[in-house]
């Protein structure tokens, strides 16, 4: 039997796949995509006056183009709409999703769903977080292992929505298989097609998810956008610059992963 789905996601190329990608899934009924406009990091005056951030963010629009953009072009037919940034707590967009006959909503990429919204749909809301909790959380979760040299960090986590941030009960974590050609746009686009390839896998091959609280005495880091800056990009280019990935998938990997475990259901 087919999984019945919502997705409540943004408008950029990465959110756009997600939707094309569960949407082309035979087991997959992608009921509704509710499509949220996102303030594009390069319309901030910050960017358009350093040329290392115009630079960063022109390389991940190219990077998402050459994932994601076929595959959109080929699989963009189902059920959407496009509402204003910040709207989706509205409560029009809770009461028209109560009249869906679904099994799981799953948020990815939105802005922050509120309490009153995660209260009409308890146990069967899902969040994609795009970093491994509890052990980074908020913001850019994929970009800060980069400056802290720590790569094990990497990665996803399908959770149980929470009002706390990426706080919920956790479904699934994947992590990206690191190449020595990588950087941090492709690394966050290969999370992104696995995290979506294990979501579908899990949906329809569990009965009922199941859900665990990865405990751990790892300092929990909390990312904000603001938090992403000149001084963050260039630290985390010059560990690239430095054979960052080189030095961890030879030295650090394995013993690292094993240090810092992931909840896996496949």
């Amino acid at each position: 039997m087919k999984k019945k789905i919502i997705l409540l996601t943004a408008n950029e190329q990465r959110h756009l796949y997600a939707a094309s990608f569960l949407s082309s899934q035979k087991n997959i009924d992608l009921r509704l995509v509710i499509h949220e406009d996102n303030i594009k990091l390069k319309s901030n005056v910050l960017y358009k006056k350093d040329p290392n951030l115009k630079k960063h963010i022109s390389l991940r629009s190219k990077t998402e183009d050459f994932f994601f953009k076929k595959f959109i072009k080929k699989n963009n037919k189902y059920n959407s709409i496009f509402i204003g940034n910040k709207k989706i707590n509205d409560k029009k967009i809770i009461d028209l999703i109560k009249k869906e006959n679904f099994d799981y909503l799953i948020a990815y990429g939105c802005s922050i769903v509120e309490q009153k919204f995660i209260n009409q749909f308890k146990g069967k809301f899902l969040n994609i977080h795009l970093g491994l909790s509890p052990y980074y959380k908020g913001s850019g979760t994929n970009f800060f292992p980069f400056v802290n040299k720590e790569l094990q960090f990497c990665g996803s986590t399908i959770m149980e929505i929470s009002k706390k941030i990426d706080g919920g009960k956790i479904v699934h974590q994947t992590r990206p298989n690191f190449e020595l050609n990588d950087n941090i746009h492709t690394i966050g686009n290969k999370i992104i097609k696995k995290t979506f390839e294990d979501l579908c896998k899990i949906l329809i091959s569990k009965k009922k998810i199941k859900f665990f609280k990865l405990r751990t005495k790892y300092k929990t880091k909390i990312y904000k956008k603001k938090d992403f800056n000149k001084k963050s990009l260039r630290l985390a280019m010059k560990n690239i610059r430095n054979k960052l990935i080189k030095k961890y998938l030879s030295k650090y990997k394995k013993a690292m992963e094993k240090k810092y475990p992931i909840v896996s259901q496949l």
